[in-house]
């Protein structure tokens, strides 16, 4: 993939916090480089995938559960990877082209290197970080360089690039997927695109150094060296279990849910009268395992409730552990006349750029609206995240298409699957999903924020090769107080 001219946004107050943002003075570069490289050539990945393919990827599970770029798997459903130590067959667990993400599951069986996952938002401008790949078939390949902010959000063709990290580590056609580390090890980026050098257009006779005078901009314009892109570590925890979607793919309740405690899994909300809940899993529990496969993120323990079946839990609860085991119930669907005509809205004020990981009860206020759309009360109002909430009445059996426009970002799931993807910063931009689904009632969840500016927020849908319509009201029904 290649982007050109991009707009750089150098957000100084985004990027605060020092936790893992650079070397100590005292270290010189070689001695943080050379052991966070070593971590990085042992776990990562030259991918070869079925459609010919070719990229980096790296490994985050001793399982051999990894990460690359969608765009180096394509459409393929599998492939090989080259690992230190061993070629091996690989399954496409979940891709997402509106990420540029993909989650591959190589085929080992023995326990493998692994890097754990960082946090970018820790990143200060100038912070030394390394990729380690397989450009040009090279491997394993490492560079350094520096992080230099965040780009603005845009759209390349038909797809809404959210925002990505800008860095200076040298990276060449077959980086992409490669981890960009920072002086821990642990991953902060993964390596979408870079730039072609930019070339300038403009009028006017060339001096004896090469360079042209741009009239339109007055100022002397250089061509440059190109810069990397690497999507954020936090886009791959946030949507990635909303492409495995446990729930959707099993049928089954799981329970509970999970948040990020300091690197760490943790429970943070238990549904009331649930079996996890009767079983005794608690709030603040740290989920070890889960059915004896060891839980390192949130991404790979979305991986393992997607298995059908009971659940054993081994958790980590103040000084002690404990093993909590239950079984998951299928999700039941409601009867229509049971329910309340419309979609619960809760929501908070707050300056967002991205979608937000919050803490079950942190939406304090609500009310009900008549389908997808912004409540009255958020209307001509900046800074603010919402949630709505509603069962949807699909008349018939097909693909539907799903779509979004809105003004800043959205998302739409159904039950727990990622449908339509438009987080970041943009302006009214529609944005589509598909999904098959059969005749009868769904859950679904729309997320949606607003920094600044104008507000929107619509949804159609349609069959597949049909022309898209708003979502009736008449089709959405809450349970009140409970949304679902």
């Amino acid at each position: 993939m290649t982007l050109c001219r991009i707009s750089l946004l150098l957000s100084l107050s985004a990027l605060t916090g020092c936790a893992g943002a650079g070397a100590p003075e005292s270290a010189p570069q070689q001695v943080w480089s050379e052991r966070v490289g070593a971590q990085g050539e042992r776990a990562v990945l030259r991918v070869i995938s079925e459609s010919g393919g070719v990229g980096s990827g790296f490994l985050i599970h001793p399982s051999g559960l990894a990460v690359t770029n969608a765009h180096v798997v394509g459409s393929s459903l599998g492939g090989h990877a080259e690992v230190a130590g061993g070629i091996y067959p690989f399954e496409v667990v979940a891709a997402g082209h509106s990420r540029d993400l993909a989650l591959l599951q190589l085929q080992a069986g023995d326990a493998l290197p692994f890097l754990r996952l960082g946090e970018s938002a820790d990143l200060n401008l100038g912070a030394p970080v390394l990729a380690v790949g397989a450009p040009q078939g090279m491997f394993p390949v490492v560079t350094t360089g520096v992080f230099g902010g965040r780009s603005v959000p845009g759209m390349i063709g038909e797809i809404l690039v959210p925002e990505q990290l800008i860095h200076g580590a040298p990276t060449l056609r077959g980086s992409s997927g490669c981890p960009i580390l920072d002086v821990d090890g642990h991953v902060v980026g993964v390596q979408s695109a870079k730039p072609g050098q930019e070339l300038v257009m403009a009028a006017g006779p060339e001096d004896e150094e090469g360079r042209l005078f741009d009239r339109d901009l007055g100022r002397w314009r250089f061509q440059t060296e190109a810069f990397g892109l690497a999507v954020p570590v936090e886009d791959l925890v946030h949507v990635l279990p909303g492409w495995v979607a446990p729930e959707w793919r099993t049928g089954l309740e799981t329970g509970f849910s999970c948040g990020d405690r300091d690197g760490r899994v943790c429970v943070v909300d238990v549904a009331a009268g649930s079996p996890a809940e009767h079983a005794g899993l608690e709030v603040g529990d740290l989920v070890l395992s889960v059915n004896g496969v060891r839980v390192l993120s949130l991404v790979d323990l979305s991986l393992w409730l997607s298995r059908s079946g009971g659940l054993s839990l081994d958790v980590e609860r103040g000084s002690g552990r404990r093993m909590i085991s239950f079984s998951r119930r299928e999700w039941g669907v409601p009867a229509w006349e049971d329910l309340t005509p419309g979609c619960l809205w809760a929501g908070k004020s707050g300056r967002f750029f991205r979608f937000p990981n919050l803490a079950p009860g942190a939406l304090k206020e609500g009310g009900v609206v008549s389908n997808v759309k912004l409540p009255d009360e958020r209307v001509g109002r900046d800074e603010f995240y919402l949630e709505l909430m509603a069962w949807v009445r699909v008349p018939s059996a097909g693909r539907w298409v799903f779509e979004l426009s809105s003004d800043d970002g959205s998302q739409l799931f159904v039950r727990d699957l990622l449908v339509v993807d438009s987080d970041g910063l943009h302006g009214s931009t529609p944005t589509t999903g598909t999904i098959d689904l059969v005749a009868g009632l769904y859950p679904l969840r729309v997320t949606y924020f607003e920094a600044g500016g104008l507000e929107s927020l619509s949804a159609r849908w349609g069959l597949e090769g049909e022309a898209l319509v708003e979502i009736p009201a008449d089709q959405f029904r809450h349970a009140p107080g409970a949304g679902w």
